[in-house]
């Protein structure tokens, strides 16, 4: 998957059950880790920033959730 989203834009994550809407907002806050190589790797970059290279508590703290 791969999509961009402007500065200061809110963004929504709706589908189907089994869609993986829960696996994208557990690999946003890191409580998934990305493989960063073997058959499934990839980045989260927020702000041109990886999110693999900050501190988690920055990062949790940057990002809201509204079930």
């Amino acid at each position: 998957m791969s999509f961009k989203i402007t500065e200061n834009e809110k963004i929504g994550i709706v589908g189907r059950t089994g869609s993986g809407k829960s696996t994208l907002s557990l690999a946003l806050l890191r409580i998934l880790e990305i493989a960063a190589n073997g058959p499934m790797k990839g980045f989260i970059k927020i702000d041109g920033v990886d999110i693999s290279k900050i501190g988690l508590h920055y990062l949790r703290k940057s990002i809201t959730i509204i079930p």
